[in-house]
């Protein structure tokens, strides 16, 4: 998930200081006495009726509690690991709204605090790892603590956000208090302008459903204005994964032009199940954290919400020493993992594909994305809303070319197959 910048954070009650909650040190504790962890219950928005650990293995619980949600290299870490241990981290969900979703008005979605999203859970430490190493991150399995997942559209939010460009905006990088997030004494170039709350658009919900423990297969989708339905192939993966900044400070979760490489927000839907991650390692023990937990998710998250939800991820670490990168790269099972899902008579029916030319990716984007929604109104009876909101958990942007210059060319492709 992908937010919009949000001014100042003093008054937002950052969280900073990480703890272990009671259900990881009780399942720690059963794992460490070589017995069964046979699941238990964990407080929380969303509560599952039970969550499980793999026997033998430590469980991290941010889903009880926020544990941080800022990058920080001085957070104490909430438990430590040895190279080739495997830990299981519970995540809440990119909002930090939890079962809330099911009843939440669209009106609502615009009350958010978004000084309090993208909690984490972490920070890990991995024994023996220093700055100049990499951190490798195997990950073994992810997978819903609950079973349905949300898509919200803002008016401040994704590709169609109506935030203004402002003179000062490419500074905002290093000076804008949602990303250096120490209080200060007021809003920063590329902060939401004060006479422009909300200036176009209009906010919407969608739900999807699934099973719990659920990672292969699909998500339904029943058009909260039409009643429309379609199956959305699931892949899930986590938005933010990532380790300590190289500087002090508190930054968000979005990657910081400011800290190096260290990975973050970067939404990338092909870190799934199977995936070896490799970041350059900025501070003693790495301290790595993840979040914002997709169900399904295409390239580009063009609303700025993939299908959010509560997860489970478990992770084996790993430390390759004295080697420099200048960020994170990884070895994915599936440039498209999604497809592994669809049926062969599901992937017969094909694709819709749409462009976008000129010498401006970004509105090259936008160009695509308005005319895959106005095919998929007048073509599947959607309302607008339900087709943005199906372009950003199954609709992928992509750069086909950069070899006409000026003007590039931009794409996006929907599976056909989808649609019931």
């Amino acid at each position: 998930m992908c937010f919009v910048h949000s001014g100042t954070a003093g008054a937002r009650g950052l969280v900073q200081q990480a703890s272990a909650g009671p259900a990881a040190a009780a399942l720690s504790a059963l794992a460490a006495g070589g017995g069964t962890v046979g699941g238990m219950d964990v407080a929380g928005a969303g509560t599952p009726d039970v969550t499980t650990g793999p026997d033998g293995d430590k469980v991290v619980d941010g889903f009880g509690h926020v544990l941080h949600n800022r990058w920080n290299r001085d957070l104490r870490p909430v438990t430590t690991v040895r190279p080739g241990e495997v830990v299981q981290l519970l995540c809440r969900d990119a909002l930090d709204i939890g079962a809330a979703a099911r009843t939440m008005t669209p009106e609502a979605t615009l009350t958010i605090d978004l000084g309090k999203v993208h909690p984490l859970t972490g920070a890990i430490e991995v024994e023996g790892a220093k700055p100049g190493d990499i951190l490798e991150v195997e990950v073994l399995d992810v997978a819903p603590l609950v079973d349905f997942g949300y898509v919200v559209v803002s008016p401040a939010l994704g590709l169609f956000g109506s935030l203004r460009p402002e003179p000062l905006a490419p500074l905002a990088p290093w000076s804008e208090a949602s990303q250096l997030s120490d209080p200060t004494p007021g809003p920063a170039a590329g902060a939401l302008p004060e006479d422009q709350p909300h200036n176009s658009g209009a906010p919407f919900i969608q739900l999807f459903h699934f099973e719990r423990g659920q990672n292969t297969g699909f998500a339904t989708f029943t058009g909260a204005d039409t009643g429309r339905q379609a199956r959305i192939p699931v892949a899930p993966f986590m938005g933010i994964m990532g380790v300590a900044p190289l500087r002090k400070g508190m930054y968000r979760t979005f990657p910081p032009d400011v800290s190096g490489g260290m990975g973050g927000n970067t939404d990338i839907r092909q870190l799934v199940r199977g995936t070896r991650i490799q970041i350059p390692v900025y501070a003693e023990g790495a301290l790595f954290s993840a979040g914002d937990g997709h169900m399904a998710q295409g390239d580009g998250e063009v609303t700025g919400t993939a299908v959010e939800t509560l997860m489970a991820v478990t992770l084996r670490f790993g430390i390759v020493p004295d080697t420099v990168i200048a960020g994170p790269r990884a070895v994915v099972p599936a440039a498209d993992p999604t497809q592994l899902a669809m049926s062969e008579e599901m992937l017969a029916q094909g694709y819709y594909q749409t462009t976008g030319t000129g010498p401006d990716l970004m509105e090259n984007a936008k160009n695509a994305v308005r005319d895959m929604i106005d095919w998929l109104a007048g073509d599947q009876g959607l309302s607008l809303h339900e087709a943005y909101t199906l372009c950003s958990v199954a609709g992928d942007l992509k750069i086909n070319e950069t070899v006409d210059l000026p003007s590039w060319l931009v794409s996006m492709t929907l599976p056909r197959g989808i649609f019931t």
